[in-house]
């Protein structure tokens, strides 16, 4: 399912020359051929920077560039990093997938997450740093979060995925 989310923002990016409208109708038809070819019937909607697929398995969704924002149907406690910039959003059938970006330390992002998770009934079960990057999991009820954050050029990047078993 991902992949055709690639190809419809791929698309829809390569043909922006055509004209809005018809850019992405002509990138929402080529992704649900696509989509086709490999035997999945399904509907794609591109607009302002967000790509919508809906197929029997579910409505995948996904959004970059300004104006990207956090998805009203992300969990209310998974912790969003305070002032951070929402880079790109994607939500799946079970689960969602943010990166985010920051100008604060990585140390400083890794202590509000392990404070925040925390406390809102979190339990830690991994925590790894390696050569400027580090990762967080954590699991509460049937759901896993993961954090990565690593030190890029003037900012921090954080990968923010949770998933439902």
């Amino acid at each position: 399912m991902k992949r055709y989310v690639i190809i419809a923002a791929a698309v829809a990016l390569a043909v922006t020359g055509c004209g809005r409208k018809a850019s992405e109708s002509l990138a929402e038809k080529m992704a649900e051929r696509a989509m086709a070819r490999d035997g999945v019937k399904g509907q794609v909607h591109i607009s302002d920077g967000k790509v919508t697929m809906e197929t029997k398995d579910g409505t995948t969704s996904y959004a970059v560039g300004e104006g990207t924002q956090v998805p009203a149907t992300f969990p209310k406690d998974v912790h969003v990093y305070a002032g951070a910039k929402v880079v790109t959003s994607m939500t799946v059938p079970k689960g969602h997938s943010l990166m985010l970006e920051s100008k604060d330390s990585v140390e400083k992002i890794l202590a509000a997450y392990k404070s925040k998770m925390t406390g809102e009934g979190w339990k830690e079960e991994m925590s790894m740093n390696q050569s400027g990057s580090s990762m967080l999991v954590y699991k509460k009820e049937a759901r896993t979060t993961s954090i990565v954050v690593t030190a890029s050029a003037g900012a921090a990047q954080i990968a923010l995925t949770v998933a439902s078993e």
